[in-house]
């Protein structure tokens, strides 16, 4: 029950992201070509946002097998070998994350630390107005003469992002302890362009698929 109301949370969170992003270039574009101006704000938040949905979705990726492998070699295995070379690339993908964790705790301490802001978005007045401007530096990093948005809140997805990839991965590896999976499930290109080709080719197969 838990899993399946964060899967939900987590594919909104996504699709926010990109309907975001989406909505910040068509006006970043509308703004250029037809008033001949532009917003600097908008070009950092673009990457900021697209930066979140990477990481972001990276588990998500782990859970729907989004993500490209190559499986030759693997396939060729029997049911017992292959499921301790899923192990040892599990193990393998959560050292590569806890490396990760690291490297991305000590680098936001760091940035915390200093009170390294963001170039050009500045935090919303109102919500300025409400802090205390001592404790706003002192636990936030936040100068309420200069009130732009710490770098430690917006590149916090580091953490966020390999946090939960983790989680993925403990959860991929106890459903290869307990046979619910042979190991990672990747996306197959080649199979969802014969596909494709396939509807092109017969459209009634389509019709049949919308009829299921």
């Amino acid at each position: 029950m838990i899993s399946r109301i964060f899967s939900h949370i987590e594919e909104g969170v996504l699709n926010a992201l990109i309907s975001a992003m989406t909505l910040l270039v068509f006006a970043e574009v509308i703004a250029r070509f037809f008033f001949n101006t532009g917003f600097l704000w908008i070009q950092e938040l673009t990457l900021t946002l697209c930066g979140w949905f990477v990481l972001f979705g990276m588990s998500y990726g782990v859970k729907v097998g989004a993500h490209i492998g190559v499986d030759a070699f693997v396939t060729k295995l029997n049911k017992k070998k292959r499921k301790i070379t899923a192990l040892i690339a599990v193990v393998i993908c959560l050292i590569y994350c806890v490396m990760f964790l690291l490297g991305s705790w000590d680098y936001l301490a760091k940035m915390y630390q200093v009170g390294v802001p963001m170039e050009d978005i500045d935090l919303p007045h109102f919500l300025i107005s409400q802090l205390d401007p001592d404790n706003a530096w002192e636990y936030l990093r936040i100068d309420v003469e200069e009130p732009a948005v710490p770098l430690w809140m917006s590149q916090s997805i580091l953490l966020i992002g390999f946090s939960l990839l983790s989680w993925r991965f403990i959860e991929l590896a106890i459903a290869i302890v307990r046979n619910q999976t042979d190991g990672f499930k990747f996306a197959d290109e080649a199979k969802e362009s014969m596909h494709l080709i396939d509807q092109e080719a017969d459209p009634s197969v389509t019709h049949k698929q919308g009829d299921k």
